[in-house]
């Protein structure tokens, strides 16, 4: 019973509080009964100290990081904030160069003056939360009464009830819950002066790659440590030399007292999507044709990059941040099919939808609002299955592959841009154009030419394979004509004659007046003209139009049926994950896997040593390390002679809660969620009890690498530290 209900809103109040009589401040949504099974299991705060609209509890430590890409919490009085190394790794990539090279050395800012501001970095930190629901219902059902609704409807509905409140010192949201069964707004503030303190090098934040990704036993230092800023007054503000460290409202303890089996553990983070009322058609459909579509294609993208990063230190700093952004939802693709059918999980949605279609027609008012919504699910999924599939074979192998043709694409436009400003001509000193040109500068300065055109070689042809030459534009089809159906030689001609390839064609090509006419006649404009996505969907909207379906609204109506049915018969229910805070609680654990595989829940320092191979650039660690963990020095991190580098957790998380704090019952920091287990991959659409794990960084492993590994000794110092 309690893993149906640990992902939960973190609004704790058991009081209510008015805001300009506008409503109520949400309230207890995790009710009495659900509070003492986690005071049961060892948790030793009271609601308010969790959250308290007045300030000062647990969650004005926590924030949402990039609009919550990631989570992170503030560790010190000083706005010291510390995240994961993967939700850091673009950073460090865009600040290293071949001669410094943080990615692989590692960055650590000795003094508050070597911190780096990162340009559009932001946090958000949670002010408060507002039930809106009857609020934006009159509202949606005045504007229902004026017109249909258009593509933007919900944008003017926000639009609408922020205005309201719009006497708020904070930024708002409005965000729906089970398919717009409630409405809450948030109020929040940004900070957008935030400053890079130290990462570990990758080989400590990032060790064991892609082998371990969404593995277990794992040895990862997977952290970094960034620092908010404010202005003077402690307001947010964009960045400036005379901007201070931000005073935090609340930050976190840090306990080094480690942790044990069954300890009592609390997440609070910004989990991103979870689908856990998706319907069986919806599911298979993904089962059977996106993700086999996705992994397959992506690996092998994945692969020819390989390829040139191996061979090449300079183009493994080019790929390493495009590689890691790729591979990580694409293992995930595969692991995820893996468990649906494991855990016969499109049969378990089965037998849910029959209890939810008896329930429904067992009443004559929901028999009519919702009698027909599985059927037409089950028909529409149907209907438009293998569109589906050949829509996917062309976002993954052309709008997605190699980056000459998104490039092309922005150059296509141009046309587009000066045939509406009437320009047959044109030079640099039109400014779109020397804008361009700088793009494509760029472009070519991040990407091998020898790996883009490989990679271009493998998507054509998967294009080729898989998209009816129904769907290509004639241009395209002339030109494929011109090397008698030879893709390999149509990419070889185009890479050794469009001027997007060379920085001299650019060069020569910008640096007169030219006509459109010469952006038409390069050859990469006869491949992405045949890119457009309208036809696919064109093509399915009549499909479902002939069949007279509408999977969109059935979809809603399958949720909020769900979400109905489930109130009526008094089950607590939470809402699917969408960027908003939310608490999971859980408790510290080993897994048995499978048959005769049990894995113990805590990893050490001798497994670094013992996977550790400097063949292989996964698990290749620098000799000081090397040195370092042989040593074994732990000082005050280590236990009993052994230092803890990772460690297991039942708490429920997803994309977006990486980097998430993971506290004691106490709610002191012991450690950092940052992936998932392999066993629980099918837990963003079907939680399976007892396999679904948290794999978190030890906080001790944090502390030894900052203290002896990078001597780091004064961010430690910043810290409220208890043994």
């Amino acid at each position: 019973m309690k893993k149906l209900l640990t992902l939960l809103f973190v609004i704790l109040l058991i009081a209510t509080k008015t805001f300009a009589d506008e409503g109520m401040w949400l309230v207890n949504l995790l009710d009495k009964q659900l509070y003492e099974l986690m005071a049961n299991k060892g948790l030793k705060l009271k609601p308010g100290e969790i959250y308290n609209v007045e300030g000062g509890a647990l969650t004005d430590a926590i924030v949402a990081i990039d609009g919550g890409m990631c989570s992170g919490s503030i560790i010190s009085p000083k706005g010291l904030m510390i995240t994961n190394h993967h939700c850091a790794f673009g950073d460090i990539h865009s600040l290293s160069t071949p001669e410094k090279n943080y990615l692989e050395d590692g960055f650590w800012a000795m003094n508050m003056s070597d911190e780096v501001p990162i340009k559009g970095k932001s946090v958000t930190f949670l002010r408060s939360v507002m039930d809106v629901t009857d609020i934006v219902t009159k509202i949606i059902d005045s504007l229902d009464a004026a017109g249909p609704r258009g593509l933007f409807f919900m944008n003017r509905v926000s639009g609408i009830i922020e205005k309201r409140f719009e006497s708020s010192l904070y930024e708002k949201g409005l965000s729906s819950m089970w398919r717009g069964s409630k409405y809450y707004l948030y109020f929040f503030e940004t900070f957008s002066d935030v400053r890079l303190v130290g990462a570990p090098p990758v080989s400590i934040g990032s060790f064991g790659g892609e082998t371990d990704n969404w593995g277990w036993p794992q040895h990862k230092g997977d952290f970094a440590m960034y620092r908010v800023y404010a202005s003077a007054d402690g307001k947010p503000a964009e960045y400036s030399a005379e901007n201070v460290p931000m005073e935090a409202k609340r930050f976190l303890t840090v306990s080094a007292k480690g942790v044990k089996e069954d300890d009592f553990t609390m997440v609070i983070g910004y989990p991103g999507r979870t689908n856990r009322y998706i319907s069986s058609f919806e599911l298979r459909e993904k089962f059977e044709i996106l993700n086999p579509v996705i992994s397959g294609v992506r690996r092998a993208k994945l692969d020819v990059w390989k390829k040139y990063m191996d061979a090449s230190d300079e183009t493994r700093l080019i790929y390493s941040d495009k590689y890691f952004g790729i591979s990580n939802y694409t293992d995930y693709a595969k692991w995820e099919n893996l468990c649906v059918d494991r855990f016969n999980v499109i049969e378990e949605l089965e037998g849910r939808e029959k209890v939810l279609q008896d329930w429904i027609m067992s009443d004559s008012k929901r028999a009519e609002k919702y009698g027909k919504m599985l059927g037409n699910l089950r028909e529409a999924y149907a209907v438009k299955a293998d569109i589906t599939k050949v829509r996917e074979y062309f976002r993954e192998s052309m709008v997605r592959g190699a980056e000459l043709v998104g490039l092309g694409q922005r150059f296509q436009g141009l046309i587009s841009s000066l045939t509406r400003a009437k320009k047959e001509e044109f030079t640099l000193e039109d400014k779109e154009i020397s804008n361009f040109k700088e793009i494509a500068l760029k472009a070519l300065n991040e990407l091998d030419p020898a790996a883009d055109r490989e990679l271009f070689k493998v998507m054509v042809k998967y294009y080729l394979n898989e998209v009816p030459t129904s769907f290509y534009d004639e241009a395209f089809v002339n030109l494929l004509a011109r090397f008698n159906g030879n893709s390999d030689k149509l990419v070889d001609f185009v890479y050794d004659n469009s001027i997007l390839t060379s920085k001299e064609r650019l060069d020569d090509f910008f640096n007169q007046k030219r006509a459109i006419s010469d952006i038409a006649a390069d050859p990469i404009i006869d491949v992405v003209k045949t890119i457009g996505v309208r036809q696919y969907n064109a093509m399915e909207d009549s499909l479902l139009k002939a069949a007279e379906l509408d999977p969109s609204k059935d979809r809603g109506d399958y949720v909020r049926a769900m979400y109905e049915m489930q109130l009526e018969k008094d089950v607590n229910v939470y809402p699917d994950a969408n960027s908003t805070m939310r608490l999971t609680f859980g408790e510290i654990g080993g897994i048995k896997a499978k048959d005769a595989v049990y894995y113990h829940y805590l990893t050490t320092s001798t497994g670094i040593l013992e996977k550790q191979n400097p063949n292989d650039y996964e698990f290749k660690i620098k000799p000081d390390l090397k040195a370092a963990l042989e040593k074994g020095d732990w000082g005050r991190w280590g236990t009993n002679g052994v230092l803890y580098v990772n460690f297991l957790s039942d708490n429920d998380i997803t994309g977006g809660n990486s980097g998430s704090a993971v506290m004691n019952g106490n709610g002191e920091l012991i450690g950092l969620a940052f992936d998932g287990n392999r066993e629980s991959m099918a837990g963003d659409v079907y939680y399976v009890e007892g396999y679904c794990k948290s794999v978190c960084v030890d906080i001790r492993y944090v502390l030894w690498v900052i203290e002896k590994y990078a001597g780091a000794g004064h961010l430690i110092n910043e810290m409220n530290i208890v043994f």
